[in-house]
């Protein structure tokens, strides 16, 4: 296929995707300008990166290069953001903050098992504004293989992005299934559920879902009201100062109760799944090497 052609494709490809916006995901989540506003409190000048959290300790003592500013710098850019460029400046020295798990919500591959997660530090810087010592560290997958990782909502998602960037739209839609089968009608009940959901679980799965459907998957059709769910609970869990609560539970009347701090790391999932163009960018590139798979007239 020559270039033209290839270009023509990708046309195509983009103009079906706009035509479709009318059965788009309906998601009335979080207010925008709330999700930025946090992270930009959360920005310590010093390390020219974001620290973890507000209160809850250690992380509101913390600096996460990966996972939190990772995905902080390129949230922090959805939103328009001039703290954007100098999170990746400083990230630049941590080698870009990649931990071989969380780069696939920005477009990258990553390797073919999951390992439990560690940590390592870093270093160390005062912050003037807070008065206080943060510790910079960098989570760290190695060593110990998890074979359990099907177990994991998160996990699963992770899985099911590295395979649409390898273009294997059938094995991300079989993962997409088993994450949805975890959902219960208040959130994800996984292997990591303590009576407690995890809200950013809520945001992964409205990012698989726009991917999966801007790779022309039929299959996500039948947990359109799910997803829509998601993307309320999410809107019900951002607090007064923009951030997402990390947890939350449902009482017996069915109204949502946050539960603990809101952190960077969730508050940049919920940017990067509802409001950036990441997940529409992994189910093209899945939907184009499908095709160009495909055998000529076929």
């Amino acid at each position: 296929m020559g270039v033209g052609q290839l270009l023509l494709l990708v046309a195509v490809l983009v103009a079906s995707l706009l035509q479709t916006g009318s059965g788009a995901l309906v998601c009335y989540g979080p207010r925008v300008d709330g999700l930025r506003s946090f992270l930009e409190a959360q920005y310590v000048p010093e390390a020219g990166l974001l620290r973890a959290a507000v209160a809850a300790y250690p992380d509101n003592a913390t600096i996460w290069v990966a996972s939190d500013n990772l995905l902080a710098a390129r949230a922090l850019l959805v939103l328009g953001s001039p703290l954007a460029g100098r999170v990746l400046e400083a990230l630049e020295g941590y080698g870009g903050g990649f931990d071989g798990a969380h780069e696939v919500l920005i477009g990258h591959r990553i390797p073919g098992v999951f390992y439990e997660a560690g940590e390592v530090v870093l270093g160390e810087v005062y912050s003037r504004s807070l008065g206080a010592v943060l510790v910079v560290k960098r989570e760290l997958h190695c060593c110990r293989v998890m074979e359990d990782w099907g177990r994991y909502a998160d996990l699963v998602v992770y899985r099911a992005l590295d395979r649409l960037l390898a273009g294997d739209i059938a094995g991300a839609e079989r993962l997409y299934e088993l994450l949805m089968g975890m959902w219960d009608g208040r959130g994800f009940r996984d292997a990591a559920f303590d009576g407690t959901y995890e809200s950013y679980k809520l945001a992964l799965a409205v990012y698989l879902h726009r991917a999966l459907a801007a790779a022309g998957s039929p299959v996500v059709e039948g947990y359109r009201g799910a997803v829509e769910e998601c993307c309320r609970l999410l809107g019900l869990l951002q607090r007064s100062d923009g951030g997402i609560a990390t947890h939350y539970r449902v009482d017996g009347g069915g109204a949502v109760v946050p539960v603990g701090d809101a952190n960077v790391e969730t508050t940049s999932i919920t940017v990067l799944a509802l409001y950036s163009a990441y997940p529409l960018a992994a189910g093209l590139r899945a939907r184009l090497l499908e095709l160009l798979q495909e055998p000529a007239g076929g």
